[in-house]
C-alpha cells in the first residue's frame, strides 16, 4: 500500500474543472511512521497491522512540555461543533480552553437542519418528525444508534433557537431553504436553516457568495465565546490525550515538539471534524470514497482525522458499522438538474429523478466514472417551472441559497451557466452530432439515446427507467448543452463510537470517562450513505451535540437544560 499515491481526476475533467482540489495524500502523525508496508488484516494480540494508528504510541516526555494550563474543559477544534461546545460549557460556568491547529476558526457550507425551531413555527412550516426519523433509520438500514437520532430530533430545535438568538445579537438573519427536493418518491423535508448578513446577496452566482452561511455564524459564536472567557489557542495542534490508571481523562498535550502545552482537565471534547483528506483512513473505512473526482474542504484539506486517531490511541474505537458513509455531491462540476444523463458511451444509465448524492455515487459505477446532463435552449426555463411547481429541486438541481418564498432565480442560473461555459464545465453545440463530438462520446450511440429520450417525452411515459412524466422534457431546439458532472467528496460521515451520553466508547462499548465526541468526528449517526432527506443534517448535529456536550462537560444535564419538542 502506498498512501502517498496521489489521486487524479478522470481524464475528461482535466480541462475546465479548476475550482476544486483533488483528494489529498495522507499525512503523517506522531505514531504513523512506516506503517504502509505492514501486512493487511485485523490486528493479532500484541501485533501491529498496516494501519498507522494501530502502532503503539510513546508518552510525550515532560522535558518537551514548556507550559501547563489547568482548565475545567478543553475542546479540540474551532469549527461549528467545537465553538458551540466551548461556548455552551462557558455559559454554565466552566473554565474553557479551545485548541485548534489552524490559524483561525473553520466554517463550511451553511445548511443546518433543525426540527421545530422558532423560525419554522414563525413561517408555518410543519413536519411529521416521527416519519423523518423513520425514513432516516430506513436509509441507514437500522445500522445507527437510534437514541442519538431521537435525541437530535428532540433537542435540535432549541439548539437552533439558541444559535439564532446569538446570530441576531451580532446582526445576522436566518431563513429557511426553499430549494429542497420535492419529488413523491425521493423527498427532502423543509428543515434546512441558513444564516446570512442583513443585506447579503443570496444569488450565489457560480458558487460565490459573501455574507451567507456558517462563515457568518461561526465568528459570531467565537465572539460570544470569547466574551464568556473561552481561551482560543490557535496554531496549537492537539497531539496526545492523557488518562490515569483508571482510564479517566486527565488532560491533553497540544502544540509543537519541544514547546508543548499540557492542559490539565477532566473533560476533553473532540470536535476535530472528519478524515476526508486522509487517504489511508478512507482506504480502511470507506474505499468507495476514493473514487470521487474531486475534494473540497476549507481550510484546505485540514480534515485529516487527527482527533479520531488520538482517540483510538487512547483506547477509543470507531463506530461499529463499515464501510462509512461519505458526503459526495456534484460540487465541482455543472448543475445536474433532472434532464437526460448519459455516460462515456453516450448511453442513458439511470432515472435522473434523484438527489445529488445518488447521482454522484451512481456515476462512479459507469465507464471511467464519466457522466453528462443533456438539455436544449429551453432547459433552464424548464428547471424553473419544475422547481417552482414543487416537482423537483435539491442541491445542483435547485439553488444553494434559495430563500423561503422567493422561488427559483432564473437570471442567476443563466449567469452561472455562462460561467460554466467559459471554464468548460458546460459544452454548447448547434447539433446533437456536434455536441457528441465535443463530449468525446460515440456519435451514433448518443444520437440514438437522444432520439429515444424524445420518444419517451412524446409518449409521456418512461418504461426504460421510470422517471415521472412531469420531468420528461424534449431535447429539440438548438443550441444544445452538455454539463459535466463531477463527484466531489466533501466530508466523511463515519467516526468514533459513541452513544447518547456523547462519550467516546472503547471496543467493549464502555465509555472513556471525560472524553466526548461531537460533530463529524462522531460515529453511530449515519450508515451506508449520507441521508439527504434532511439537507444540512451534518451541520445540524454539529450544533446540537456540540451544545449538549459542552453543557454536560460543564457538569450540567443537557437533557434537563435544553427544552425538548414533543415527537
Amino acid at each position: 500500500m502506498d498512501e502517498k499515491t496521489k489521486l487524479s481526476r478522470r481524464s475528461f475533467l482535466k480541462t475546465g474543472l479548476t475550482g476544486a482540489a483533488v483528494a489529498a495524500t495522507a499525512v503523517s502523525f506522531p505514531a504513523a511512521a512506516a506503517a504502509a508496508d505492514a501486512p493487511a488484516g485485523h490486528p493479532l494480540p500484541n501485533e501491529c497491522t498496516q494501519w498507522s494508528w494501530e502502532k503503539p504510541v510513546k508518552p510525550i516526555p515532560d522535558k518537551q512540555i514548556s507550559n501547563t494550563v489547568t482548565s475545567d474543559v478543553v475542546v479540540i477544534g474551532a469549527g461549528l461543533s467545537g465553538i458551540a461546545a466551548a461556548l455552551s460549557a462557558a455559559e454554565f460556568g466552566a473554565k474553557v480552553q479551545l485548541v485548534e491547529k489552524n490559524s483561525t476558526w473553520a466554517a463550511r457550507g451553511g445548511h443546518i437542519t433543525a426540527f421545530d425551531s422558532k423560525v419554522q413555527k414563525r413561517m408555518g412550516i410543519k413536519n411529521d418528525y416521527r416519519q423523518i426519523i423513520r425514513d432516516w433509520i430506513a436509509w441507514a438500514q437500522g445500522r445507527v444508534d437510534e437514541r442519538l437520532l431521537w435525541n437530535f430530533a428532540e433537542k435540535s430545535g432549541a439548539c437552533m433557537d439558541w444559535a439564532v438568538a446569538i446570530g441576531e445579537k451580532h446582526g445576522l438573519k436566518v431563513t429557511m431553504w426553499e430549494g429542497y427536493y420535492k419529488g413523491p418518491d425521493y423527498t427532502e423535508y423543509p428543515v434546512t436553516h441558513f444564516f446570512h448578513e442583513e443585506n447579503a446577496d443570496l444569488s450565489y452566482v457560480y458558487g460565490n457568495s459573501t455574507g451567507i452561511g456558517n462563515v457568518t455564524l461561526v465568528p459570531a459564536l467565537e465572539k460570544e465565546a470569547k466574551s464568556k472567557g473561552v481561551v482560543f489557542n490557535y496554531g496549537t495542534p492537539a497531539v496526545q490525550i492523557l488518562k490515569d490508571a483508571k482510564g479517566k481523562v486527565t488532560g491533553l498535550i497540544a502544540g509543537k515538539p519541544g514547546k508543548y502545552t499540557k492542559f490539565l482537565t477532566s473533560n476533553v471534547i473532540i470536535a476535530t471534524g472528519d478524515y476526508a483528506s486522509n487517504n489511508e483512513m478512507k482506504k480502511c473505512f470507506s474505499p468507495f470514497s476514493l473514487k470521487a473526482d474531486a475534494q473540497i474542504y476549507f481550510p484546505n484539506k485540514c480534515n485529516t482525522g487527527d482527533g479520531l486517531i488520538m482517540a483510538m490511541q487512547a483506547g477509543g474505537s470507531m463506530q461499529r458499522h463499515e464501510p462509512h458513509a461519505a458526503v459526495i455531491h456534484l460540487e465541482a462540476g455543472a448543475a445536474s438538474y433532472g434532464f437526460l444523463h448519459v455516460n462515456a458511451e453516450g448511453k442513458r444509465f439511470k432515472n435522473e429523478d434523484v438527489n445529488t448524492q445518488s447521482k454522484s455515487c451512481t456515476k462512479e459505477l459507469e465507464p471511467e466514472g464519466i457522466a453528462w446532463t443533456i438539455y436544449d435552449r429551453d432547459g433552464l426555463n424548464q428547471v424553473k417551472k419544475q422547481v417552482d411547481a414543487n416537482l423537483g429541486g435539491g442541491l445542483f438541481y435547485g439553488q444553494m441559497w434559495q430563500p423561503w418564498g422567493k422561488g427559483f432565480n432564473l437570471e442567476v442560473e443563466k449567469m452561472t451557466q455562462e460561467a460554466h461555459i467559459k471554464d468548460g464545465k458546460v459544452l454548447v453545440a448547434n447539433t446533437i452530432e456536434e455536441l457528441a463530438r465535443k463530449m468525446n462520446v460515440p456519435v451514433d450511440s448518443f444520437v440514438q439515446t437522444v432520439k429515444r429520450y424524445n420518444e419517451l417525452y412524446a409518449m409521456q411515459d418512461d418504461p426504460d427507467y421510470g422517471k415521472r412524466k412531469e420531468l420528461l422534457t424534449p431535447i429539440a431546439n438548438a443550441p444544445f448543452y452538455a454539463g459535466k458532472l463531477a463527484s466531489t467528496l466533501l466530508t466523511m460521515c463515519g467516526g468514533l463510537r459513541t452513544d447518547s451520553r456523547l462519550f467516546v466508547l472503547d471496543a467493549k462499548g464502555e465509555p472513556i470517562q471525560g472524553l466526548y465526541v461531537v460533530g463529524a468526528a462522531q460515529g453511530e449517526f449515519f450508515a451506508n450513505d449520507y441521508p439527504t432527506i434532511c439537507p444540512g443534517i451534518g451541520h445540524g448535529r454539529c450544533l446540537t451535540f456540540g451544545r449538549m456536550a459542552g453543557i454536560k462537560a460543564a457538569g450540567k444535564d443537557p437533557y434537563k437544560v435544553i427544552p425538548s419538542i414533543k415527537i
